[in-house]
C-alpha cells in the first residue's frame, strides 16, 4: 500500500494557508511592535509617508527601530543605510541554509520570497524542510508565511501613526516586550540546530558585551558576529561531510 506525503497531497491554496497559519502566533509580537513603530517614526521626525515607506522597504523590525533611533540622533543617511544593511546580514546566512531546499523554485519566485524572508519565516520553514514535510509548492508556503506578518505589520504601523502624539513616551508602554518573547521562542527552536544556535548565542553574547557602544552599534556588531559564526559553522559542516564522503 503506497503512502502519500501530506505536503504533496496539499493544494497550492492549502500550502499558502499552511504558511499563513505557521506565522500567525507571531502576530502577538508584530502588531504591538508595528504600532510602536508608527508612533516612533513620527516622533523621530519622519513624515507619515516616510514612516510607512521605511517600514515597507526594510521589512525588519530590528532595522526599522535602529533606523528610527539613528534618525532621531541626527545620523547621516549613508550611515543609516549602511547600518540597516549590516543588520540584514543574517539574511545571507538564512539564504545560504535554504538554497539546497529551494533549488527547484523559479528564480522570479525566489526574488520575491527573498524580500519576505525574515527571522520568523525562516524558523517556521527550516524545520519543515529538514524533516521533509514541506516538499510541494514551497514558494506558496513561504508566501503565506510572509504575507501573514507583512500585511498586519503595515496596518499596525498605520494605526501607530494615527495615534501619533496621543501616546506620549511610547517606549515606556512595554510594547517592545512581545518581541523579546518572540526571539526567546526562536532561540529555543534554533538551539535544536547547533549551527543556528551557535549564531544566535554568539550574537546574543556580543550584543550584551557591546551594549555601551553609541548609536546602537552593539546590535550591528552582534549581527555581523552572528552571521560570521553561522556561516563558519555551515561551512565546517559541509566540509566535514565532504571529507567523510571522500574517505568512504
Amino acid at each position: 500500500m503506497s503512502t502519500v506525503n501530506p505536503s504533496e497531497a496539499a493544494t497550492p491554496l492549502r500550502q499558502f494557508l499552511a504558511g499563513a497559519r505557521s506565522t500567525m502566533p507571531f502576530l502577538a509580537s508584530a502588531i504591538p511592535m508595528g504600532i510602536a513603530g508608527g508612533v516612533l517614526g513620527l516622533s523621530s521626525g519622519l513624515s507619515e509617508f516616510e514612516t510607512l515607506a521605511l517600514a515597507m522597504a526594510v521589512n525588519s523590525g530590528t532595522a526599522q527601530f535602529v533606523g528610527f533611533a539613528l534618525i532621531a540622533d541626527g545620523t547621516s543617511w549613508p550611515a543609516i543605510i549602511l547600518t540597516t544593511a549590516i543588520l540584514g546580514l543574517r539574511m545571507l546566512l538564512y539564504s545560504t541554509i535554504l538554497i539546497p531546499y529551494v533549488k527547484e523554485v523559479p528564480q522570479r519566485w525566489r526574488l520575491l520570497l527573498g524580500f519576505g524572508l525574515i527571522d520568523e519565516v525562516f524558523f517556521v520553514a527550516i524545520e519543515r524542510l529538514r524533516k521533509g514535510t514541506l516538499t510541494h509548492s514551497k514558494h506558496l508556503f513561504f508566501l503565506g508565511a510572509s504575507v501573514m506578518l507583512y500585511v498586519p505589520w503595515m496596518l499596525s504601523t498605520v494605526v501607530g501613526m494615527s495615534l501619533g502624539s496621543a501616546v506620549p513616551d511610547v517606549e515606556k508602554l512595554g510594547l517592545d516586550f512581545p518581541v523579546t518573547g518572540m526571539f526567546v521562542a526562536m532561540l529555543a527552536i534554533g538551539l535544536v540546530n547547533w549551527r543556528v544556535g551557535a549564531a544566535i548565542c554568539s550574537a546574543g553574547v556580543t550584543v550584551m558585551v557591546a551594549q555601551g557602544l553609541p548609536y546602537n552599534l552593539g546590535v550591528v556588531l552582534a549581527a555581523v558576529v552572528g552571521a560570521v559564526v553561522g556561516a563558519g559553522c555551515e561551512w565546517a559542516t559541509k566540509n566535514r561531510a565532504k571529507v567523510k564522503e571522500n574517505v568512504g
